[in-house]
């Protein structure tokens, strides 16, 4: 705008000097001519110094667009990598949700199918546990019998040798007669034995001859003693006592029924725990595995806060192992290492499940 300002200034000039040749002078028109070329010269000087610097600036503004341009075209690079890390990150973290949920899955599957074999070997124990108890209820029935069988017999052992030692001593005269003597002090003279008619027989008089003997003897006994009580073994101590004393003895037997006896008539005391664990120790030494897991689980699930807990679970494991039901051992090794940690018995539980 600034040139076209100027060169229209300069158009006027000179028709302004064409305007003024023909009324000024000769020197006039010198001057005219002379300013004229100043002009010129100013106007070339002007459009020079205004083209170079628009030129400059042209070059300029180029640049600075040049730059604009590099520098948008970078940012726009840089917009379009970070569009595509973007997008490599999503689809990566989709790849990673994917993998964790099918991770997922799978161990879910895993563990349901963990957890329901472990219910199915659980109710194979129950039922297990269910017969061992049944068999142990008939084999305790049967027992029972058994001891009231004997006791019939042993009773009615008892009245037969009673009856026998009441008719011998009636057929007999006293053992020994005090004869008195009113100057002499007393004298025992020994009697004369007359035998009853039942000592003539057979086979059973040979059976009865002991018993008359023994009735014979029995009135000096009398004289010598003022007690009328029958002489019987004393028991040094109670049947717990005699059943450890009988189990270090390896008389596992006679143990068993001891701590049958002292369970019986206390089977809520302080010991009943550790009855019941020796009685399930007497099955076992006798081989009786099957029935000395009934009793380990007594003090399991009775007395599951005493010591002797985890013993009669190892011990309980070890039953099975015997038995060749390796998987429940394995089940009840696990649950003691589980409800014991750091006991004696765990770190045994741990032992022989590595070798199962």
């Amino acid at each position: 705008m600034y040139t076209l300002k100027t060169m229209r200034n300069v158009a006027v000039a000179g028709c302004s000097l064409l305007l003024l040749t023909h009324c000024a002078s000769q020197d006039e028109i010198r001057d005219m001519q002379y300013q004229l070329r100043a002009i010129n010269q100013k106007v070339e000087d002007v459009k020079t110094h205004a083209v170079n610097q628009m030129q400059k600036r042209q070059a300029s503004s180029v640049s600075k667009i040049d730059q604009v341009e590099d520098e948008t075209l970078r940012m726009k690079s840089t917009l379009e990598e970070t569009a595509s890390q973007s997008n490599q990150f999503r689809e990566h973290t989709k790849e990673s949700i994917a993998n964790v949920q099918t991770t997922l899955s799978t161990m879910r599957a895993e563990y349901d199918a963990k957890l329901s074999e472990m219910d199915r070997k659980i109710a194979v124990l129950e039922e297990k546990i269910s017969q061992v108890g049944e068999k142990f209820g008939k084999i305790q029935q049967s027992r029972v019998v058994e001891a009231e069988r004997r006791a019939q017999a042993a009773a009615q052992k008892a009245e037969d040798a009673r009856r026998r030692a009441t008719a011998a001593s009636s057929s007999v005269t006293p053992a020994e007669v005090v004869r008195v003597h009113p100057t002499t002090r007393k004298t025992k003279v020994a009697a004369t034995v007359v035998p009853s008619a039942r000592t003539t027989k057979t086979s059973r008089n040979e059976r009865e001859q002991p018993v008359a003997q023994s009735t014979y003897q029995k009135p000096v006994a009398q004289e010598n003693s003022d007690s009328s009580a029958p002489v019987v073994a004393s028991t040094s101590s109670d049947p717990f006592s005699q059943g450890v004393n009988q189990y270090k003895g390896k008389h596992y037997k006679e143990a068993y029924k001891s701590f049958e006896q002292a369970l019986s008539s206390n089977p809520k005391g302080s010991q009943a725990a550790k009855t019941l664990f020796y009685m399930g120790e007497s099955l076992y030494n006798q081989g009786e595995y099957d029935l000395a897991i009934l009793d380990y689980q007594k003090v399991i699930s009775n007395h599951s806060s005493d010591a002797l807990a985890p013993n009669a679970l190892l011990k309980q494991g070890m039953s099975f192992e015997k038995l060749t039901d390796h998987e429940t051992a394995k089940i009840i090794y696990k649950k003691l290492i589980n409800d014991h940690a750091g006991s004696s018995e765990a770190s045994k539980a741990k032992e022989r499940l590595g070798k199962l």
